[in-house]
Protein backbone atom coordinates (compact mmCIF):
# COMPACT_ATOMS: atom_id res chain seq x y z
CA UNK A 1 0.00 0.00 0.00
CA UNK A 2 1.09 3.59 -1.19
CA UNK A 3 0.71 5.94 2.05
CA UNK A 4 0.52 8.56 -0.68
CA UNK A 5 -2.74 7.35 -1.66
CA UNK A 6 -4.29 7.67 1.99
CA UNK A 7 -2.60 11.01 2.00
CA UNK A 8 0.04 10.23 4.84
CA UNK A 9 3.94 10.17 4.71
CA UNK A 10 4.68 6.80 5.90
CA UNK A 11 3.62 3.55 7.13
CA UNK A 12 0.36 2.32 5.96
CA UNK A 13 -2.76 4.47 6.05
CA UNK A 14 -5.34 1.71 7.63
CA UNK A 15 -4.83 -1.45 9.64
CA UNK A 16 -5.64 -5.32 9.32
CA UNK A 17 -8.08 -7.04 10.11
CA UNK A 18 -9.91 -10.64 10.82
CA UNK A 19 -11.22 -12.44 8.37
CA UNK A 20 -14.39 -13.00 10.56
CA UNK A 21 -14.98 -9.19 9.99
CA UNK A 22 -14.67 -9.60 6.45
CA UNK A 23 -16.92 -12.00 5.81
CA UNK A 24 -19.55 -9.77 7.53
CA UNK A 25 -19.81 -8.12 4.04
CA UNK A 26 -21.93 -9.75 1.50
CA UNK A 27 -19.95 -10.75 -1.52
CA UNK A 28 -21.01 -8.44 -4.09
CA UNK A 29 -19.17 -9.61 -6.84
CA UNK A 30 -19.31 -6.15 -8.38
CA UNK A 31 -23.20 -5.59 -7.65
CA UNK A 32 -23.21 -8.17 -10.83
CA UNK A 33 -27.28 -8.74 -11.56
CA UNK A 34 -27.03 -10.47 -14.91
CA UNK A 35 -23.23 -11.37 -15.70
CA UNK A 36 -22.84 -11.93 -20.05
CA UNK A 37 -22.47 -15.00 -22.07
CA UNK A 38 -19.94 -15.50 -24.79
CA UNK A 39 -22.03 -18.40 -25.90
CA UNK A 40 -21.11 -20.26 -29.28
CA UNK A 41 -19.08 -17.26 -30.20
CA UNK A 42 -15.36 -18.45 -30.52
CA UNK A 43 -17.09 -21.41 -32.89
CA UNK A 44 -19.34 -19.90 -35.37
CA UNK A 45 -17.69 -19.22 -38.76
CA UNK A 46 -16.41 -15.84 -39.45
CA UNK A 47 -16.10 -13.15 -42.36
CA UNK A 48 -13.96 -10.50 -41.73
CA UNK A 49 -14.62 -6.63 -42.18
CA UNK A 50 -11.11 -4.61 -42.34
CA UNK A 51 -11.61 -0.88 -42.87
CA UNK A 52 -10.50 2.38 -42.34
CA UNK A 53 -12.71 2.20 -38.94
CA UNK A 54 -9.45 0.34 -37.43
CA UNK A 55 -6.77 0.89 -39.79
CA UNK A 56 -7.30 -1.46 -42.54
CA UNK A 57 -6.04 -4.48 -40.16
CA UNK A 58 -7.02 -7.40 -42.47
CA UNK A 59 -4.93 -9.75 -39.77
CA UNK A 60 -7.54 -8.81 -36.85
CA UNK A 61 -9.43 -12.05 -36.60
CA UNK A 62 -11.83 -10.54 -33.66
CA UNK A 63 -12.47 -7.70 -35.95
CA UNK A 64 -15.47 -10.03 -37.69
CA UNK A 65 -19.17 -10.84 -38.17
CA UNK A 66 -20.16 -14.52 -37.11
CA UNK A 67 -22.60 -16.81 -38.22
CA UNK A 68 -24.48 -18.51 -35.83
CA UNK A 69 -25.95 -20.95 -38.15
CA UNK A 70 -23.17 -22.23 -40.27
CA UNK A 71 -25.59 -20.86 -43.12
CA UNK A 72 -23.36 -18.84 -45.00
CA UNK A 73 -25.30 -15.67 -43.58
CA UNK A 74 -22.64 -13.20 -40.88
CA UNK A 75 -24.01 -10.69 -38.91
CA UNK A 76 -22.54 -8.52 -36.24
CA UNK A 77 -22.51 -4.72 -35.40
CA UNK A 78 -19.65 -1.92 -35.76
CA UNK A 79 -19.68 1.56 -34.56
CA UNK A 80 -17.89 4.11 -37.44
CA UNK A 81 -16.63 7.00 -35.48
CA UNK A 82 -16.32 9.21 -38.79
CA UNK A 83 -17.74 9.81 -42.32
CA UNK A 84 -17.62 7.84 -45.19
CA UNK A 85 -15.41 4.93 -43.56
CA UNK A 86 -14.27 2.50 -45.78
CA UNK A 87 -14.75 -1.18 -45.46
CA UNK A 88 -14.65 -4.55 -47.24
CA UNK A 89 -15.07 -8.40 -46.32
CA UNK A 90 -12.83 -11.48 -46.50
CA UNK A 91 -13.36 -14.84 -45.94
CA UNK A 92 -9.93 -14.95 -44.70
CA UNK A 93 -8.05 -12.37 -42.84
CA UNK A 94 -5.81 -11.69 -45.55
CA UNK A 95 -6.72 -9.42 -48.73
CA UNK A 96 -6.47 -12.41 -51.15
CA UNK A 97 -9.78 -13.33 -51.02
CA UNK A 98 -11.66 -9.62 -50.16
CA UNK A 99 -14.75 -8.45 -51.85
CA UNK A 100 -16.27 -5.37 -52.28
CA UNK A 101 -19.11 -3.26 -54.39
CA UNK A 102 -18.05 -2.33 -57.78
CA UNK A 103 -21.60 -1.09 -58.68
CA UNK A 104 -23.15 0.30 -55.52
CA UNK A 105 -25.55 -2.27 -55.87
CA UNK A 106 -25.38 -4.38 -52.60
CA UNK A 107 -23.97 -6.97 -54.30
CA UNK A 108 -20.59 -8.35 -53.39
CA UNK A 109 -17.73 -9.03 -55.74
CA UNK A 110 -14.07 -10.47 -55.85
CA UNK A 111 -11.58 -7.13 -55.20
CA UNK A 112 -10.53 -4.05 -53.15
CA UNK A 113 -13.52 -1.84 -54.76
CA UNK A 114 -14.31 -0.56 -51.09
CA UNK A 115 -17.98 0.22 -49.69
CA UNK A 116 -18.14 3.52 -48.12
CA UNK A 117 -20.73 4.06 -45.29
CA UNK A 118 -21.27 7.74 -45.44
CA UNK A 119 -22.47 8.52 -41.70
CA UNK A 120 -21.04 7.85 -38.32
CA UNK A 121 -22.75 5.74 -36.02
CA UNK A 122 -23.44 2.57 -34.65
CA UNK A 123 -24.42 0.00 -37.25
CA UNK A 124 -25.51 -3.81 -38.12
CA UNK A 125 -23.99 -5.73 -40.99
CA UNK A 126 -24.82 -8.68 -42.42
CA UNK A 127 -23.09 -10.35 -45.44
CA UNK A 128 -25.01 -13.41 -46.96
CA UNK A 129 -22.75 -15.49 -49.30
CA UNK A 130 -25.16 -17.84 -50.58
CA UNK A 131 -25.55 -14.77 -52.85
CA UNK A 132 -23.08 -12.67 -52.21
CA UNK A 133 -25.46 -9.99 -51.13
CA UNK A 134 -24.47 -7.48 -47.72
CA UNK A 135 -26.81 -5.22 -45.69
CA UNK A 136 -25.33 -1.94 -43.60
CA UNK A 137 -27.82 -0.50 -41.22
CA UNK A 138 -27.34 1.62 -38.66
CA UNK A 139 -29.31 1.11 -35.74
CA UNK A 140 -29.64 2.83 -32.06
CA UNK A 141 -30.54 1.08 -29.69
CA UNK A 142 -31.73 1.44 -26.28
CA UNK A 143 -33.38 -0.71 -23.02
CA UNK A 144 -37.34 -0.83 -22.38
CA UNK A 145 -39.58 -2.24 -20.29
CA UNK A 146 -41.23 -1.93 -16.82
CA UNK A 147 -38.02 -2.33 -15.06
CA UNK A 148 -36.74 0.52 -16.45
CA UNK A 149 -37.67 4.89 -15.83
CA UNK A 150 -39.15 4.74 -19.46
CA UNK A 151 -41.79 1.89 -19.12
CA UNK A 152 -43.10 0.26 -22.11
CA UNK A 153 -43.46 3.46 -23.49
CA UNK A 154 -40.46 5.04 -23.88
CA UNK A 155 -36.87 3.61 -24.68
CA UNK A 156 -33.68 4.92 -22.61
CA UNK A 157 -31.29 5.01 -25.20
CA UNK A 158 -27.75 3.65 -24.97
CA UNK A 159 -24.10 4.61 -26.12
CA UNK A 160 -21.41 3.09 -27.64
CA UNK A 161 -18.35 2.81 -25.32
CA UNK A 162 -14.97 2.42 -27.56
CA UNK A 163 -13.05 0.60 -24.46
CA UNK A 164 -15.50 -1.98 -23.75
CA UNK A 165 -16.84 -1.80 -28.07
CA UNK A 166 -20.53 -2.28 -26.43
CA UNK A 167 -23.56 -0.06 -25.83
CA UNK A 168 -23.97 0.96 -22.28
CA UNK A 169 -26.32 3.18 -20.56
CA UNK A 170 -26.61 3.86 -16.89
CA UNK A 171 -30.13 4.13 -15.12
CA UNK A 172 -32.30 3.41 -12.01
CA UNK A 173 -34.21 -0.19 -12.10
CA UNK A 174 -36.90 -1.91 -10.64
CA UNK A 175 -37.65 -5.38 -10.49
CA UNK A 176 -39.60 -6.23 -13.75
CA UNK A 177 -39.29 -6.86 -16.97
CA UNK A 178 -36.77 -5.47 -19.91
CA UNK A 179 -35.78 -5.46 -23.70
CA UNK A 180 -33.30 -4.25 -26.41
CA UNK A 181 -35.05 -2.69 -29.02
CA UNK A 182 -33.44 -0.44 -32.13
CA UNK A 183 -34.46 2.36 -33.69
CA UNK A 184 -37.54 2.97 -30.95
CA UNK A 185 -39.34 -0.21 -33.36
CA UNK A 186 -40.19 -3.46 -31.73
CA UNK A 187 -39.33 -4.73 -35.61
CA UNK A 188 -35.60 -5.09 -34.55
CA UNK A 189 -35.44 -6.96 -30.74
CA UNK A 190 -34.04 -8.66 -28.58
CA UNK A 191 -35.14 -10.97 -25.90
CA UNK A 192 -33.38 -14.15 -23.95
CA UNK A 193 -35.45 -16.88 -24.29
CA UNK A 194 -33.43 -19.37 -22.28
CA UNK A 195 -32.83 -17.12 -18.85
CA UNK A 196 -29.19 -17.19 -20.06
CA UNK A 197 -27.78 -13.80 -21.24
CA UNK A 198 -27.43 -15.11 -24.62
CA UNK A 199 -29.79 -13.01 -27.26
CA UNK A 200 -32.50 -13.85 -29.81
CA UNK A 201 -34.95 -11.64 -32.03
CA UNK A 202 -37.88 -11.43 -30.47
CA UNK A 203 -36.39 -13.47 -27.54
CA UNK A 204 -38.50 -13.33 -24.15
CA UNK A 205 -38.52 -10.78 -21.98
CA UNK A 206 -35.65 -10.30 -19.48
CA UNK A 207 -36.57 -10.81 -15.81
CA UNK A 208 -34.90 -8.37 -13.15
CA UNK A 209 -35.30 -9.49 -9.55
CA UNK A 210 -33.53 -6.46 -8.23
CA UNK A 211 -33.63 -2.88 -8.90
CA UNK A 212 -31.33 0.22 -7.98
CA UNK A 213 -28.75 2.50 -9.54
CA UNK A 214 -27.37 -0.40 -12.77
CA UNK A 215 -25.21 0.25 -15.53
CA UNK A 216 -26.48 -2.33 -18.17
CA UNK A 217 -23.86 -3.09 -21.07
CA UNK A 218 -25.00 -4.66 -24.46
CA UNK A 219 -22.68 -6.69 -26.51
CA UNK A 220 -23.69 -7.05 -30.65
CA UNK A 221 -20.48 -7.20 -32.14
CA UNK A 222 -21.09 -10.32 -33.51
CA UNK A 223 -23.25 -13.23 -32.14
CA UNK A 224 -23.45 -14.74 -29.75
CA UNK A 225 -25.13 -11.44 -28.43
CA UNK A 226 -25.10 -10.92 -25.04
CA UNK A 227 -25.71 -8.36 -22.10
CA UNK A 228 -24.93 -7.87 -18.10
CA UNK A 229 -26.99 -6.05 -15.97
CA UNK A 230 -24.25 -4.49 -12.97
CA UNK A 231 -26.06 -3.11 -10.01
CA UNK A 232 -25.13 -0.02 -8.03
CA UNK A 233 -26.44 -0.55 -5.54
CA UNK A 234 -24.50 -2.91 -3.44
CA UNK A 235 -22.73 -2.42 -0.02
CA UNK A 236 -19.89 -0.20 -0.22
CA UNK A 237 -18.82 -0.35 3.41
CA UNK A 238 -16.37 -2.89 2.65
CA UNK A 239 -13.48 -0.75 2.02
CA UNK A 240 -10.22 -2.72 2.12
CA UNK A 241 -6.79 -3.15 0.97
CA UNK A 242 -6.36 -6.40 -0.55
CA UNK A 243 -3.59 -6.64 -3.49
CA UNK A 244 -0.78 -8.66 -1.73
CA UNK A 245 -2.35 -9.69 1.37
CA UNK A 246 -3.53 -12.95 2.63
CA UNK A 247 -6.98 -13.41 4.11
CA UNK A 248 -5.87 -14.91 7.40
CA UNK A 249 -3.87 -13.71 9.93
CA UNK A 250 -1.12 -16.51 10.61
CA UNK A 251 1.63 -14.52 12.39
CA UNK A 252 0.93 -11.14 13.33
CA UNK A 253 4.22 -9.61 12.53
CA UNK A 254 4.21 -10.31 8.88
CA UNK A 255 1.84 -7.25 7.61
CA UNK A 256 0.85 -8.82 4.51
CA UNK A 257 -1.59 -10.90 6.25
CA UNK A 258 -4.84 -9.86 6.75
CA UNK A 259 -6.94 -6.97 4.71
CA UNK A 260 -6.29 -3.71 5.27
CA UNK A 261 -8.99 -1.37 6.54
CA UNK A 262 -9.25 1.92 4.34
CA UNK A 263 -12.29 3.27 5.69
CA UNK A 264 -10.34 6.81 6.44
CA UNK A 265 -7.96 8.72 4.55
CA UNK A 266 -6.47 12.17 4.97
CA UNK A 267 -7.79 13.49 1.36
CA UNK A 268 -10.67 15.51 0.58
CA UNK A 269 -13.24 14.54 -1.38
CA UNK A 270 -11.90 16.72 -4.21
CA UNK A 271 -8.85 14.25 -3.99
CA UNK A 272 -7.11 17.30 -2.26
CA UNK A 273 -4.67 15.54 0.47
CA UNK A 274 -4.51 16.87 4.40
CA UNK A 275 -2.44 20.12 5.05
CA UNK A 276 -0.06 17.80 7.15
CA UNK A 277 0.56 14.35 5.99
CA UNK A 278 2.04 13.33 9.65
CA UNK A 279 -0.98 14.43 11.55
CA UNK A 280 -4.63 14.22 9.35
CA UNK A 281 -7.00 16.23 8.78
CA UNK A 282 -9.85 13.70 8.43
CA UNK A 283 -12.84 14.15 11.00
CA UNK A 284 -13.52 11.78 13.55
CA UNK A 285 -17.31 11.04 13.42
CA UNK A 286 -18.74 11.01 17.41
CA UNK A 287 -22.84 11.34 16.68
CA UNK A 288 -23.73 9.53 13.13
CA UNK A 289 -27.29 9.45 12.35
CA UNK A 290 -26.81 5.85 10.99
CA UNK A 291 -25.77 4.91 14.86
CA UNK A 292 -29.57 6.44 16.29
CA UNK A 293 -31.46 4.74 13.81
CA UNK A 294 -29.18 1.05 14.62
CA UNK A 295 -29.62 2.49 18.96
CA UNK A 296 -33.18 2.77 18.05
CA UNK A 297 -34.22 -0.51 16.15
CA UNK A 298 -32.09 -2.34 18.84
CA UNK A 299 -34.15 -0.71 21.88
CA UNK A 300 -37.02 -1.34 20.15
CA UNK A 301 -36.26 -4.68 19.70
CA UNK A 302 -35.45 -5.28 23.50
CA UNK A 303 -38.43 -3.56 24.97
CA UNK A 304 -40.92 -5.24 22.66
CA UNK A 305 -41.73 -2.16 20.67
CA UNK A 306 -43.03 -1.87 17.18
CA UNK A 307 -41.10 -4.05 15.18
CA UNK A 308 -41.91 -2.75 11.48
CA UNK A 309 -40.75 0.81 12.89
CA UNK A 310 -37.33 -0.84 13.92
CA UNK A 311 -37.36 -2.02 10.29
CA UNK A 312 -37.71 0.91 8.92
CA UNK A 313 -34.92 2.00 10.87
CA UNK A 314 -32.71 -0.44 10.33
CA UNK A 315 -33.28 -0.47 6.11
CA UNK A 316 -32.55 3.41 6.23
CA UNK A 317 -29.12 2.54 7.67
CA UNK A 318 -28.93 -0.43 4.78
CA UNK A 319 -30.16 1.58 1.92
CA UNK A 320 -27.61 4.46 2.33
CA UNK A 321 -24.61 1.71 2.44
CA UNK A 322 -26.13 0.32 -0.73
CA UNK A 323 -26.82 3.66 -2.74
CA UNK A 324 -30.42 3.67 -2.76
CA UNK A 325 -30.98 0.85 -3.31
CA UNK A 326 -32.95 -2.39 -2.01
CA UNK A 327 -31.06 -5.55 -2.08
CA UNK A 328 -29.87 -5.41 1.11
CA UNK A 329 -33.60 -4.77 3.40
CA UNK A 330 -34.95 -6.93 5.41
CA UNK A 331 -38.46 -8.10 6.53
CA UNK A 332 -39.79 -7.92 10.16
CA UNK A 333 -39.69 -11.51 10.17
CA UNK A 334 -35.92 -11.49 9.72
CA UNK A 335 -34.81 -8.85 12.23
CA UNK A 336 -32.94 -10.20 15.58
CA UNK A 337 -30.09 -8.83 17.63
CA UNK A 338 -27.68 -10.77 15.78
CA UNK A 339 -28.59 -8.63 12.56
CA UNK A 340 -28.23 -5.40 14.54
CA UNK A 341 -24.57 -6.00 16.10
CA UNK A 342 -23.65 -7.25 12.41
CA UNK A 343 -25.11 -4.37 11.06
CA UNK A 344 -23.56 -2.17 13.76
CA UNK A 345 -19.94 -3.90 12.76
CA UNK A 346 -20.12 -2.98 8.90
CA UNK A 347 -21.50 0.54 9.34
CA UNK A 348 -19.37 1.65 12.64
CA UNK A 349 -16.23 -0.03 12.37
CA UNK A 350 -13.52 1.78 13.17
CA UNK A 351 -15.54 4.39 15.18
CA UNK A 352 -14.58 3.02 18.48
CA UNK A 353 -18.13 1.42 18.97
CA UNK A 354 -17.25 -2.70 18.69
CA UNK A 355 -15.79 -3.20 22.25
CA UNK A 356 -18.99 -1.80 24.33
CA UNK A 357 -21.45 -3.28 21.48
CA UNK A 358 -19.78 -7.02 21.94
CA UNK A 359 -20.29 -6.43 25.85
CA UNK A 360 -23.73 -4.97 25.36
CA UNK A 361 -24.55 -8.39 23.44
CA UNK A 362 -22.48 -10.62 25.28
CA UNK A 363 -20.39 -11.44 22.44
CA UNK A 364 -17.42 -10.74 24.52
CA UNK A 365 -16.32 -12.74 27.26
CA UNK A 366 -17.67 -16.65 28.24
CA UNK A 367 -19.35 -17.16 24.68
CA UNK A 368 -18.39 -19.19 21.51
CA UNK A 369 -18.60 -15.67 19.68
CA UNK A 370 -15.03 -15.86 18.49
CA UNK A 371 -12.71 -14.49 15.67
CA UNK A 372 -9.07 -14.92 15.14
CA UNK A 373 -6.45 -13.77 17.96
CA UNK A 374 -9.34 -13.43 20.50
CA UNK A 375 -7.78 -13.99 23.67
CA UNK A 376 -4.51 -14.01 21.76
CA UNK A 377 -4.88 -17.35 20.50
CA UNK A 378 -4.68 -17.49 16.46
CA UNK A 379 -8.45 -19.39 16.15
CA UNK A 380 -9.59 -17.56 18.97
CA UNK A 381 -10.84 -18.27 22.86
CA UNK A 382 -13.48 -16.93 24.93
CA UNK A 383 -12.01 -14.69 27.63
CA UNK A 384 -12.61 -13.70 31.19
CA UNK A 385 -15.62 -11.88 32.39
CA UNK A 386 -13.52 -9.70 34.26
CA UNK A 387 -12.53 -8.21 30.93
CA UNK A 388 -15.63 -6.45 30.21
CA UNK A 389 -15.14 -4.22 32.06
CA UNK A 390 -11.29 -2.11 32.60
CA UNK A 391 -9.33 -2.43 35.45
CA UNK A 392 -8.72 1.17 37.25
CA UNK A 393 -5.71 2.36 37.02
CA UNK A 394 -3.22 2.04 39.64
CA UNK A 395 -2.32 6.02 40.37
CA UNK A 396 -6.53 6.45 40.39
CA UNK A 397 -6.58 4.21 43.43
CA UNK A 398 -3.29 5.59 44.86
CA UNK A 399 -4.63 9.24 44.86
CA UNK A 400 -7.74 8.02 46.31
CA UNK A 401 -7.62 4.99 49.14
CA UNK A 402 -11.72 4.74 48.73
CA UNK A 403 -11.79 3.28 45.45
CA UNK A 404 -12.25 -0.25 44.96
CA UNK A 405 -10.43 -2.17 42.21
CA UNK A 406 -12.59 -3.98 39.70
CA UNK A 407 -13.46 -7.55 40.52
CA UNK A 408 -10.80 -9.87 38.50
CA UNK A 409 -8.02 -7.43 38.86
Amino acid sequence: MDPKDSGVSSGWGGVRTTRQFVEKFPDNSGGLAIGSNEGGTVGFPKVYVPGSFQGWDVTDTDNSLSSPNSDKIYEGHRYFPDANTGLLFSRIPDFALAMGDRDGDGTLEMGMDTIYVQDPGFYFIQVNLNDNTYLIEKRDWGVIGDATPGGWDNDTDMTYDPELDALTVELDLVPGNMKFRANDDWTVNLGDDEGNAILTQDGADINLTEGGAAEITLFLDKPDYTFEVALKSFDNRGIFFIEGQTLDITDLTLFEEGYAITKYKNISSDGIPGSDTDFPDTDFPMFRLGDFYLMAAEAILRSGGNTNLAVDYYNAVVQRAFQGGTKGNITAGELNLDLILDERARELYWECHRRTDLVRFGKFSQTDYLWAWKGGVMEGVSVDPKFDIYPIPSSDIGANPNLEQNPGY
